[in-house]
């Protein structure tokens, strides 16, 4: 995964676009385009996910959020990378959340890894919910946003087909969220257990999923 996302840093727009082969459920997203709706998109850390938003940003406007990489001169490369075509990229923080909301507001397209580890350092609220029987603190502004501006949130993934023949997206709009926290936490993840499902072999598993973040205590552990 490493090696496929530095290449695709690299390879010009018309070259990667062309490996992708199969496109289900674009349609819909037309749809909800057309009549004016703020779309979210929502990646897991699966197969070769930052494909999806090279996609849809060659098809639309999209605004993605990112966190800057440990070491700093990754950042111009990366950057690089993923700020083409129609694609904008914002902080991880709250000046990112606002241009995001902005976005929707306006009737346009933003991306988010739903199994995103939130920071409750830089405004990344969240709550613990079941991801695949474990406790896992989940990120709750996919919910918050889509309540707020009525957009349509659509799980998006890309697999790699067999024998590097390319890849396939899969766009799958989903429910509206319920109204507690806890609940669409619940239903944020299910989502996401669905979308690795797919192709479970091609899920980021060694991604710390389960990361208890600094100053909380997950469900059934002893209070420090």
């Amino acid at each position: 995964m490493a090696i496929e996302t530095a290449g695709l840093w690299r390879t010009p727009d018309p070259v990667v676009l062309a490996r992708v082969k199969i496109v289900d459920g674009w349609d819909a997203v037309l749809a909800a385009k057309d009549q004016g709706s703020g779309i979210i998109f929502l990646t897991p850390h699966l197969g070769t996910f930052e494909i999806v938003s090279l996609f849809i940003g060659s098809q639309m406007p999209l605004t993605v959020m990112f966190r800057a990489p440990r070491v700093a001169w990754a950042e111009p490369m990366m950057r690089a990378g993923r700020d083409r075509m129609q694609i904008r990229s914002e902080p991880a923080e709250m000046s990112g959340i606002r241009a995001m909301l902005k976005a929707l507001r306006r009737g346009a397209a933003i991306g988010l890894l739903p199994d995103q580890v939130p920071d409750p350092g830089r405004g990344g609220e969240g709550t613990w919910s079941p991801f695949f029987g474990r406790p896992a603190y989940t990120i709750t502004l996919v919910q918050k946003l889509a309540k707020t501006t009525q957009a349509l949130v659509v799980m998006a993934v890309c697999v790699r087909l067999p024998n590097a023949q390319g890849y396939r997206l899969t766009f799958a709009p989903l429910e509206p969220f319920s109204e507690t926290a806890e609940t669409a936490a619940c239903e944020l993840n299910a989502a996401v257990e669905a979308a690795i499902a797919l192709a479970p072999d091609q899920y980021l598993w060694s991604y710390n999923r389960y990361k208890v973040p600094r100053g909380l205590t997950p469900p059934g552990a002893p209070s420090p």
